[in-house]
C-alpha cells in the first residue's frame, strides 16, 4: 500500500519496476535455496543406517524377499566398516552363507515357497546374532554377516550356530497350496582380520566369498574359514 501511494504516475512506475523485479528474484532464490537444503537433509536422514544390525529395519534398507538388510545397505556398511577398522584397528569378521540346493526348492515347491525359506532362514540367523552384528542379503540365496570386534575363532563358533539353526525343518506351502516340509543345509565361508593386521572390508568380503566356494566345491554343508596365514576347513 505504501508503494502504491508513492507511485503516482507511469514514469515513477517504470523507474521502480526493475527494483521490484530484482527483489522478487532474490526472494525466490532464497526460497529455492532453503527448500533444496531441507530436501538434502531429509535425504541424508533417510539413508542413515540404524545403530545396530538387530534393530527394526527401515523399509528402504530392507530386502523385501528375506527381511534381512539389503545389498545397498551392505555396500554402505562395507565402506563404513573399512573406515572404522582403519581408524580403530579393531577385529572384524565376515561370514558368507549360501543355501545348498536352493534352486531345487524353487523347482519342487515353487518360488513363493522359496521366498518363505529365505525369510525363515533370515529370522533364525538373526536370532543367533548379537545386537552389534549385521545380516544382509548379498543376492539370490547368498547372505553376508558382518561381525565387528570378532576374531576368527569366535566367528567360526557363530558360523556353526548358523549352520545348526538352518537344519531345523521349515514348513512351507507349495505351488499346489499343499503344506510341505523343507530340510536345508548351508555352506559358509568365514574370513577375519585382527590387529595389528589391517584390510578393508571389501577385500575381506572377497576372501570370505572365496572360502564359501571352497565349501561348495567340497560338497556343501561345510564351513571354511581363514585368517591371513591360517585356514580351517571342517564340518
Amino acid at each position: 500500500m505504501l508503494l502504491a501511494a508513492w507511485i503516482v504516475d507511469s514514469a515513477q512506475l517504470a523507474a521502480v519496476l526493475p527494483a521490484v523485479a530484482l527483489l522478487s528474484l532474490m526472494l525466490l532464490g532464497l526460497g529455492v535455496d532453503v527448500w533444496l537444503t531441507r530436501q538434502l537433509q531429509a535425504t541424508h536422514n533417510d539413508v542413515s543406517l540404524p545403530v545396530s544390525g538387530n534393530s527394526t529395519l527401515p523399509n528402504h534398507l530392507t530386502d523385501p524377499g528375506s527381511g534381512a538388510f539389503s545389498r545397498a545397505a551392505l555396500d554402505r556398511l562395507l565402506i563404513e566398516f573399512s573406515t572404522r577398522h582403519g581408524q580403530s584397528r579393531s577385529a572384524l569378521a565376515l561370514i558368507m552363507i549360501d543355501i545348498d540346493g536352493f534352486k531345487a526348492i524353487n523347482d519342487q515347491h515353487g518360488h513363493p515357497a522359496g521366498d518363505a525359506v529365505l525369510r525363515a532362514c533370515a529370522t533364525r540367523w538373526r536370532a543367533m546374532l548379537r545386537e552389534s552384528d549385521w545380516l544382509c542379503r548379498y543376492g539370490g540365496d547368498e547372505f553376508c554377516v558382518l561381525l565387528p570386534g570378532t576374531a576368527l575363532h569366535q566367528a567360526r563358533v557363530v558360523a556353526d550356530k548358523l549352520m545348526q539353526a538352518s537344519r531345523e525343518l521349515i514348513r512351507v506351502t507349495d505351488h499346489a497350496q499343499r503344506s510341505a516340509e523343507v530340510r536345508l543345509t548351508i555352506s559358509l565361508g568365514v574370513a577375519a582380520c585382527a590387529p595389528p593386521e589391517t584390510t578393508n572390508s571389501t577385500a575381506l568380503l572377497a576372501i570370505a566369498d572365496r572360502m564359501l566356494y571352497q565349501s561348495k566345491a567340497a560338497g556343501g554343508d561345510q564351513i571354511t574359514a581363514i585368517a591371513t596365514t591360517q585356514e580351517i576347513h571342517g564340518q
